[in-house]
């Protein structure tokens, strides 16, 4: 069994190929079970870096969604023109209107499609709030149930109240993750961990009574994150059995080197072209 996970989209390019980075994330993730985009990025290097990096996308399985930003779901239109009609796997909150507050200045970081446009397109959208097996070992995460103390959203990421007087933090019950079981462990994969890296591991533990983690992937939403919730992750990763951690994207470039000097055998910067592989008999069914 082998499964391999390809970096499409992130904000820098790891290797002199002729890719572009932007601000976003998408994964590639190949399996005995199945083919699907986890994530599109912002939608301007989605299809270049697909065929810089040589990586076909005609027969995916479908397309998942770990929440509502354009940055990791701007390249779904372009997507669905290529590929013809897909599956694409999300929370129903996908759709909701979403907003980035700095002390001067907001912008709209919505999905930038409605559905209406992304269903003629071809989307067959299988909207997900639980805890849901995609295909054989493959798992997409649903709501996740939020427990760590420190972990408790970006202040500057909102919606509008429901009177659309005033604002709110946004809550992110669309944030989700994949776990892929293999014999190593799980690996989790994460666009920008919005409930928390340690809920989401915390999560697919509980749901999957399985505690060896062997690689977490993804967005962490670290960078901008309090000086208490990093201590708080870093202690959480002393504790916790992992073999790597490939960071990316909202984790920062100053984050990621502290993580990288906290674990130096196991932190990886997970960008563009990146290629991860697990081998080995597994558990896929």
């Amino acid at each position: 069994m082998t499964v391999q996970l390809d970096i499409v989209c992130e904000n820098t390019v790891g290797r002199p190929i002729s890719a572009c980075g932007e601000h976003g994330f998408a994964c590639l993730v190949q399996t005995p079970a199945g083919r699907w985009l986890f994530d599109t990025g912002s939608g301007k290097t989605l299809l270049a870096n697909l065929a810089a990096l040589d990586l076909d996308v005609r027969n995916l399985d479908g397309v998942i969604l770990s929440h509502g930003h354009y940055d990791h779901c701007g390249g779904l239109l372009t997507l669905l023109r290529k590929t013809g009609p897909r599956r694409i796997y999300a929370h129903p909150g996908i759709f909701s209107e979403r907003f980035w507050r700095g002390q001067h200045e907001q912008r709209n970081i919505s999905l930038p499609f409605s559905r209406v446009d992304l269903e003629a397109a071809g989307a067959e959208f299988v909207f997900l709030t639980h805890f849901s097996e995609l295909a054989p070992g493959i798992h997409f995460s649903g709501e996740i149930v939020r427990r760590a103390a420190q972990e408790t959203g970006d202040p500057q990421l909102v919606t509008r109240s429901d009177a659309g007087d005033s604002w709110t933090i946004d809550p992110f019950a669309d944030d989700a993750a994949l776990a892929i079981e293999t014999a190593k462990g799980l690996v989790i994969i994460l666009g920008c961990a919005h409930a928390g890296l340690i809920n989401t591991v915390e999560w697919f533990q509980q749901n999957l009574d399985q505690p060896r983690i062997h690689a977490i992937i993804g967005g962490t939403h670290l960078g901008p994150a309090s000086d208490e919730q990093f201590a708080a992750t870093v202690a959480y990763l002393a504790r916790l059995e992992f073999d790597r951690l490939g960071v990316s994207h909202c984790t920062g470039q100053i984050r990621s080197a502290q993580l990288h000097a906290k674990f130096p055998s196991k932190v990886f910067f997970a960008n563009v072209g990146t290629t991860v592989k697990i081998e080995g008999p597994g558990p896929l069914r």
